[in-house]
């Protein structure tokens, strides 16, 4: 009997000869993988809204049940814009969770639903929709780009769970991440989680979860945008410069409020002509005060122009160069300052109510012409200062901020291959758009708050404290009228105090000050209503009290 020869195993080429080969072999027909709504509905069909709470759990019960599909029809378009239709998701403050739900099998006579092992990564991106324009929230991991043109939608996220790496490359590649000297932006990709196996065996179907965090509030680590200001035109600068005040612009030589007098505090420079509120008259050159007010205002809080920046720096020299007179010999000015000087030590005064100081600072006697040039330039300079204090105000809007941006959602699964073949990237068509509401735009149901009893008030204790430096406890031990009137008085022992409240008598002072204001401006808003939902609910009898 002949023994027959066994042939050796054919050696497995080098990677870079089995790639080099594969290029010349004809293409081979993919596998045909699907990823897409639950239930084979369409766009409007992807996300669904349920209570917050339990949220998972409530979701793996409602796929166990029989009428799965009829309780996740109720769960899809639950609140829609009323002008526009295009979906609204609520907030985690709301009560609300987000979820979006997948399937995914092959293309093939019945629909097979695919191996979970099969998958090497699976997630899913939001996209906010600009026309035909779709942004990705892109980051680094120490840095946000935010939102970013995707030229290509279809495109890898450039994201992939460790478990879609080999465990001998993970090392290499957090070394070349390591060694990059810019950061590498990639799409924010969100986890999709496998629904339990028993679940998907009993629906005969592979199916893919996640949350969309709506409550997400992380900012673009890039500056904003500032507003130019400046380069208004039209309806717009009419309203910005009408609002600036007449202290710079154009204008006639105006005589100032009380010249030659020291400042005082008390004059109350941002309080209106007229009568006060208790049918008193106020003085009459109070106008003036109050003009003057508005203009050492602005200059202070809304243009910051006793700042640092070059936009600050750049008014106040314009304004270095207006004289006013300080005392006068007849026509000729035998002494002056300049306005820059004047308002960098008024506003202390007049709206940071600070005592002036043996009476240094007096009232100039008037504020000269300014003409057509350089009341332009101060407007001009006004505005480039507005522009500076939007952008270090204003801030990058948070991912969901701006209430008018509409997003969509996109899942992908990453599909393994035979051994050696590369994976396939699978992508969904994107969710119908939504939009996510603003934190006060709610519909329930409220967070329940319990007062306590009236007779029940001698039973709460104080269980939050407030430490109070010396100051604010002097001006609290004196005259609270003086207080009231904006007079209170800092100095004093230097002792602090540690106070010691209740939070629910605290909540309590609040609810009663809160409904007679309610109350008051009902009156002409007309809100109540709206705002305010009161029903009757029985409460238990006390227990009757033992004889023994």
């Amino acid at each position: 009997m002949v023994t027959p020869t066994l042939l050796p195993a054919p050696t497995r080429p080098h990677p870079a000869v089995a790639r080099r080969l594969a290029r010349q072999l004809p293409p081979q027909q993919a596998h045909d993988i699907v990823i897409r709504p639950l239930g084979g509905g369409g766009a409007t069909t992807l996300i669904a809204t349920a209570p917050i709470d339990n949220f998972v759990e409530a979701l793996f019960d409602q796929l166990s049940a029989d009428d799965w599909r009829t309780t996740l029809a109720a769960m899809h378009g639950v609140r829609r814009g009323q002008s526009d239709h295009v979906l609204e998701l609520g907030l985690p403050t709301h009560r609300k969770a987000q979820i979006v739900l997948f399937e995914v099998f092959c293309r093939q006579p019945g629909s097979p639903r695919i191996d979970p092992k099969k998958l090497a990564d699976k997630g899913m991106v939001i996209r906010r929709v600009h026309g035909s324009r779709w942004d990705g929230w892109m980051k680094a991991p120490r840095s946000i780009a935010g939102w970013t043109l995707i030229p290509d939608p279809d495109a890898d996220p450039g994201v992939r769970g460790d478990q879609a790496f080999h465990a001998a490359n993970r090392a290499a590649r957090a070394l070349v991440a390591a060694r990059r000297v810019k950061p590498q932006f990639h799409e924010d990709v969100l986890p999709l989680h496998l629904v339990p196996p028993d679940i998907c065996a009993k629906l005969g179907r592979t199916i893919l979860f996640g949350v969309i965090p709506v409550g997400d509030s992380t900012r673009s680590s890039a500056p904003p945008t500032p507003i130019n200001y400046a380069g208004m035109s039209g309806q717009a600068r009419i309203d910005l410069v009408g609002h600036l005040s007449e202290f710079l612009k154009p204008r006639a030589p105006t005589s100032l409020p009380r010249p030659g007098q020291a400042l005082r505090r008390k004059w109350n420079a941002l309080e209106p002509a007229g009568k006060r509120p208790d049918g008193t008259a106020r003085p009459a050159d109070q106008g003036q005060i109050n003009a003057l007010g508005i203009f050492l205002q602005q200059l202070s809080v809304e243009l910051d122009a006793f700042g640092t920046s070059a936009e600050a720096r750049a008014m106040m020299a314009l304004l270095k160069t207006i004289p006013l007179p300080l005392t006068k010999s007849g026509n000729r000015v035998t002494s002056s300052t300049d306005a820059a000087t004047f308002a960098t030590k008024a506003v202390k005064i007049l709206i940071d109510r600070e005592p002036n100081a043996n009476d240094a600072l007096k009232m100039p006697l008037e504020w000269p012409r300014i003409d057509t040039n350089l009341g332009n330039r101060l407007t001009q300079a006004a505005l480039n200062c507005l522009s500076r204090r939007h952008a270090d105000l204003a801030g990058s809007p948070g991912k969901f901020e701006v209430v008018t941006d509409q997003f969509v959602v996109r899942g992908f699964v990453r599909v393994r291959g035979h051994e050696g073949c590369a994976e396939k990237l699978v992508w969904s068509a994107a969710s119908e758009r939504f939009r996510v509401l603003p934190w006060w735009d709610g519909d329930g149901p409220g967070v329940k708050i319990k007062l306590p009893d009236m007779s029940q008030l001698k039973r709460v204790k104080p269980n939050v404290s407030f430490e109070m430096p010396p100051a604010i406890a002097n001006m609290l031990n004196g005259d609270l009228k003086k207080l009231a009137d904006g007079d209170g008085k800092t100095s004093g022992p230097s002792l602090g105090f540690i106070c010691s409240f209740s939070i629910p008598i605290i909540t309590l002072c609040a609810f009663i000050v809160l409904n007679i204001f309610l109350g008051l401006f009902d009156l002409f808003l007309r809100w109540m209503m709206f705002i305010k939902i009161c029903l009757p609910i029985p409460m238990p009898a006390p227990p009757e009290e033992s004889d023994t």
